[in-house]
């Protein structure tokens, strides 16, 4: 499932590019004029595939990423966004019989044991919330389409990220309530991050996309007091990095007049 995410995040803008020059190229001699430069508030709509590094990367195996975004794009190609971010994996918590400890049975093949005194089946992943903030520019690529080009953003926000703790078959109550929250490492701090890429600008809206890689850098600390693994808290600062391959729909909402003549 992994692998197909990743194809698809990586040939899709790939394969809309090519529907869109081949668009152009097919109709070039019924069309008189150019676009020009265009000013809009957008929606975006993004997915991606994480793959974390540092602390993050030590904890966590590769994560799925959805973005929510509003924005401005300027007549000189400058962007203005905010960024609402969730991310979450599917039992990619390495550490997790080291965080749980305690609750382990002494046995050759050891399992959590649940409230009917069986194996309750224990999975984790991680849960990732982001807000930040963008200032970006496109910078051109193609004369016949001034609002299309290469994308470079730079981002400032907030991270918070933890682990949940699942009992797939029957109840821990060790993991249930306020205990939970002695096992889920809660991280927050600031967050810092580039994306550079490509977007896509047309007047037709099934055609404005986006595409690229995003880096992000957060500083974060842990926001509990307690942990029971560590029978204490963590004061440390911990550096924890992603790397998303990610593609975006964008909606504009411009209202404006053709800058083309069509004649047949």
């Amino acid at each position: 499932m992994k692998k197909i995410l990743i194809f698809i995040t990586l040939a899709l803008p790939i394969i809309l590019m090519a529907q869109d020059l081949g668009h152009r190229n097919t109709n070039a001699s019924h069309i008189s004029g150019q676009d020009t430069n265009i000013s809009t508030p957008f929606a975006a709509a993004t997915v991606g595939w994480t793959f974390p590094f540092g602390e993050m990367g030590d904890r966590y195996f590769s994560f799925f990423n959805i973005n929510a975004d509003l924005g401005w794009k300027t007549i000189d190609n400058w962007l203005f966004i905010v960024d609402f971010g969730f991310q979450f994996g599917s039992n990619n918590v390495k550490k997790m019989k080291e965080y749980l400890a305690a609750l382990y049975t002494n046995a050759d093949n050891p399992t959590i044991v649940g409230s009917d005194g069986t194996d309750a089946g224990v999975v984790a992943y991680n849960r990732n919330l982001s807000f930040s903030i963008g200032v970006g520019k496109i910078f051109p690529m193609f004369s016949s389409n001034p609002n299309s080009g290469l994308e470079i953003t730079l981002m400032g926000g907030i991270l918070q990220h933890q682990i949940i703790y699942e009992a797939t078959m029957s109840k821990v109550f060790q993991l249930e309530g306020d205990y939970r929250y002695g096992y889920d490492r809660q991280m927050r701090g600031p967050m810092a991050g580039l994306f550079v890429g490509y977007r896509h600008i047309s007047k037709k809206a099934y055609a404005n996309w986006f595409a690229g890689l995003q880096w992000n850098t957060a500083w974060t600390k842990m926001t509990r007091k307690y942990q029971f693994d560590l029978m204490g808290g963590d004061n440390k600062r911990y550096t924890d990095h992603m790397l998303t391959l990610k593609i975006g729909w964008m909606f504009p909402f411009f209202g404006r007049s053709s800058d083309k003549i069509y004649y047949y």
